[in-house]
Formats: structure tokens, C-alpha cells, sequence
């Protein structure tokens, strides 16, 4: 299988973008929801910019403290089948190199139920689902028409050859089986898939993908693959980076965690873990002999000793390296990362422990947990005697950026874009003395009679779902298919999706 390099200028948003900038044709959105992650419809900012969300904690998840497990459980995937949340994550690193399911109702509460599956020091009763899987990612196959009995899918690093991948199937996504026992992505390079290798169904794309690590420019990158039928997969190609236009990103991203947005599925949210290695700059206390007394104390003996024989970049005790959460997105058959945001999502918090090896590493899924509201998944205290859990984050519906202007004001302008449907709706926050307002206005930026600023009330208020009115009422309808510009003028205020129909 061959690895192939295009260039970033490939990449969709580019592609759609260049019609608008050089043709005055316009950006096809139709009716799909878009959200202020990049600068896909933006033409011009006076005074706004877009704004990075802000995740709050939500709490405990679970703890890694079962008896198959341990404080290095990880590599977490997380996603919502119908009434149920699903959870597949490394037990441990060491003794038990197994796979481990947790079940939720709300997203909220986890429960790891007896399976009786995998017999794990002379007894089954756990929640232990694989007993060999490296890396274990799997996904609900939300293809039309597929089987049943393959509902679930999964990939996996190879028991053989783990530089290549493998894949199951499942009924249910507990009861798991191998595809076949050949590898469905065979090795590329030395040091291949070393890590949390993530596979879907896009519904936009109307084929499976997958995202690989990959090691490029001695930093830890990612490459796509695509395929109609889970088994045969197109050539890999490395994904660019937004911020330094090669496929060398500008830091390690460690595991990409790439995955089609619930609402907006053309959209691909990626939070990779941003890791820091062999940096000068430590963290300090007045006792720095004191600091490192307490990183000796909470980093297990176990993880000092694999760390010190095996990846000697981490430092001395596996506490060399310091890690983060950043945002990055792409759009469906795009081979570029946006890095519109290059400050942290997640900085790591306060105390030493949240600056060790290996922790605030984001999980795999986004998933909604509430009215208003969702939630993505951090893995703390990684490695720590004890202490390691997977911690909630939560963000309003739409709320990985926004596009924002302070009390003083701003606005945008689109590109000229073209849209189906008969009414505006977006998700929004005002302050109580801010407002939004938008005009509508032709290709060459003339109002629209009926549609102007003038004609706008002004929003205030903190809805996902609103629709916009002007005086003459929200009918879009005589403006659909045709293409226009929207005129945004805010202050004190954030607006973080639009979506016609």
C-alpha cells in the first residue's frame, strides 16, 4: 500500500472557497448547518473574529479501578446507539492487554456490567470484551442497508503485525469477531498505527474512512484511507496542517480522534492530545526538589521503568513530556486540517498531576448529553497510582467556536453562498445589552429590499434554535438557490451555527 502526499491547496475548503474568491460563484451550502470553525463562508471581519469554545467540566465519568484494570487504561472510544452510550477503552498497559466496555444511559452516569465473556485471572465475571485487541476503535455502521450481524464495526492493530490494521464485526458491540485474519490496512511504514486509530461510516462521503497516526517529519502526524467496503481500502495519504501548510504538524498530535460532527456530519471534529516533548521549561513550585519527590510518587513504578527503556524523549519517570487538548477540523473528503485555533481547548489544570506523561488526552466521540448540551471525554492522572479517571467536558450544542464581537461591535460578511430552504435559523448568545442582526444582501453587496440591516429587529437572548425575522417576516423562499451574502452585524455576542430550510 502506497503513502501519497497532496498538497494542502487540495484540500475541500479550498476548493470550495476558490470559486467565490476568484469567479464571483458562490459556496454551496444548501440546507446543511455550518458552524464558525474555519473560515469556510467568511469573507471579511470588521472588529468580530472568531472566538474558541470553552469546555467546562462535567465531572467523573469513571474510574479506572476495576480489578482488569489499572491507572494506564486508555486509548477511549465513546458513542450514543439509540438509548444506550457505549464506551471501549484499553484496561491497562502491562499485565492485562485487554479491551474493556463501559454503558451509559445518559452519557452522564457509567456502569461496567458482567458480561462473562473473557476470563481474566480464572474468572469471567468483568467487563472485559477482547482479550488480545491493541487499540480497539469501534463505531456504529450507520450505512443504509447493512446486515445486522455487522452493525458494529471495529479496528484494531494487528496481534501479528501491529503495524497493520484489523478489523471486527458485532451484532450487538459487545460479542465481537475478526473480519478475516488478514489485516483489512496493511503496514506502510515502521511505527504505523502506533496508537488510536479511528474508522467510521461518513454519511457525507457515502464510505468508510479511516484516520491513522503516521509519523512525518519526526512528529506524530495522521494519514486517511477510504473504502466502500470495510475491506479494501484506497492508498493512504497524509493530512496537511492549517497552520504549517505540510503534513509535518507543527507539534506531535498524538491521536487524531477525528469524527463526523452529529450535527453538521460533513463537518469532521478532531481533538488530538498536543504533546510537548523534552521541553526545558518545567513546571515550578517553591521546592522544585519537593516537585520532583511528588512526580516519583504519583507516576506507578511500572510506567518509570517502560517509559525509561522505551521512549526516552519523555524524560526522566515518564514526567518529561506535558500534554493538552487542541481543536482542529476538516470537511468531508478533504485532506487538510484546519488549525484556526492554535491555543489549547483543555490546558492541562493545576497540579503536577495534570502535567505528567500521557494525561488530558482527549477521548474518541462527541456525543449529546442534554437539552442544549454535549459532551466530549478527557483521560486525567494518567498512570498515577490509583488515581486515574476518564473526566466529562461539556460545550453547548455548536459550541466549539463561535463567531464573536465584543460591546464596541463588529460584523461579517460571507462569501457569496448559495442555500436551500425558506427560513434562517441560528444558535446565538447575547449579553443583555448585546444584540445580533443580519442583512442580506446580492453577490455584489447591494441590501436586499425587505432584508436590510434596517429591516431587522434586533436578536438578543441565547437560543440553539431561532429563527431570524425581519419586518416583512423570516419567508426566504424568493432568495433560495440563489446566490447572496449575509451581512452579520453583532455586539456583545456569539453566534455559533446558521442553518436555512
Amino acid at each position: 500500500m502506497r503513502l501519497i502526499r497532496f498538497p494542502a491547496i487540495l484540500g475541500l475548503a479550498a476548493l470550495l472557497s476558490l470559486p467565490a474568491a476568484l469567479a464571483g460563484d458562490a459556496v454551496d451550502i444548501g440546507s446543511r448547518r455550518e458552524l464558525f470553525v474555519d473560515h469556510l463562508l467568511i469573507d471579511r471581519l470588521v472588529g468580530a473574529s472568531l472566538r474558541l469554545g470553552t469546555p467546562l467540566p462535567g465531572g467523573v465519568a469513571i474510574r479506572f479501578d476495576d480489578p482488569v484494570e489499572d491507572s494506564t487504561a486508555f486509548y477511549t472510544t465513546i458513542f450514543k446507539d439509540g438509548d444506550v452510550y457505549r464506551m471501549y477503552y484499553r484496561g491497562a498497559l502491562f499485565e492485562r492487554k485487554t479491551t474493556c466496555y463501559a454503558e451509559s444511559r445518559d452519557g452522564i452516569h457509567w456502569t461496567k456490567p458482567d458480561l462473562g465473556l473473557v476470563s481474566v485471572d480464572g474468572s469471567s465475571q468483568n467487563h472485559v470484551i477482547l482479550p488480545e485487541a491493541r487499540q480497539f476503535v469501534a463505531f456504529l455502521d450507520r450505512r443504509p442497508g447493512v446486515p445486522a450481524s455487522e452493525r458494529y464495526k471495529g479496528v484494531s492493530r494487528g496481534p501479528v503485525d501491529p503495524h497493520a490494521l484489523v478489523g471486527f464485526l458485532s451484532g450487538d458491540g459487545i460479542r465481537w469477531r475478526r473480519l478475516r485474519d488478514e489485516p483489512i490496512v496493511p503496514k506502510v511504514l515502521i511505527n504505523h498505527f502506533d496508537s488510536q486509530n479511528v474508522a467510521f461510516w461518513s454519511e457525507a462521503e457515502e464510505q468508510y474512512v479511516v484516520y491513522a497516526r503516521h509519523m512525518e517529519g519526526g512528529r506524530r502526524a495522521t494519514a486517511r484511507s477510504t473504502s466502500n467496503d470495510f475491506i479494501n481500502w484506497t492508498p493512504q495519504v497524509l493530512m496537511t496542517y492549517g497552520d504549517t501548510g505540510t503534513t509535518t504538524p507543527s507539534h506531535h498530535l498524538y491521536t487524531n480522534q477525528t469524527q463526523p460532527y452529529f450535527r453538521a456530519p460533513h463537518i469532521y471534529i478532531s481533538l488530538p492530545a498536543r504533546i510537548i516533548f523534552a521541553d526545558p521549561r518545567h513546571v515550578k513550585t517553591d521546592d522544585d526538589k519537593q516537585l520532583a519527590s511528588q512526580r516519583q510518587r504519583i507516576i506507578s513504578p511500572e510506567l518509570r521503568d517502560f517509559v525509561k527503556e522505551n521512549m526516552p524523549l519523555m524524560g526522566t519517570a515518564g514526567t518529561g513530556d506535558h500534554s493538552d487538548a487542541v481543536l482542529l477540523t476538516t470537511r468531508a473528503g478533504s485532506t487538510v486540517y484546519d488549525f484556526t485555533f492554535r491555543e489549547s481547548f483543555v490546558r492541562p489544570g493545576i497540579g503536577v498531576n495534570n502535567w505528567t506523561t500521557r494525561t488530558n488526552y482527549p477521548a474518541c466521540g462527541i456525543v449529546p448529553t442534554g437539552e442544549g448540551e454535549m459532551s466530549f471525554y478527557m483521560q486525567r492522572n494518567y498512570g498515577q497510582k490509583g488515581a486515574a479517571y476518564l473526566e466529562r467536558m461539556t460545550l453547548r450544542l455548536d459550541g466549539f467556536a463561535s463567531l464573536n464581537a465584543p460591546y464596541d461591535g463588529g460584523e461579517m460578511l460571507t462569501k457569496p453562498l448559495r442555500f436551500k430552504g425558506s427560513r434562517l435559523e441560528i444558535n446565538y448568545a447575547t449579553s443583555a445589552a448585546g444584540s445580533i442582526r443580519i442583512e442580506m444582501q446580492d453577490p455584489e453587496g447591494q441590501p436586499i429590499p425587505g432584508f436590510t440591516l434596517a429591516d431587522c429587529p434586533e436578536i438578543i437572548g441565547d437560543q440553539i434554535e431561532r429563527t431570524v425575522a425581519w419586518k416583512g417576516g423570516s419567508d426566504l423562499s424568493s432568495l433560495s438557490g440563489k446566490a447572496v451574502r449575509m451581512r452579520v452585524v453583532l455586539k456583545d455576542a456569539d453566534l455559533y451555527s446558521i442553518r436555512f430550510h
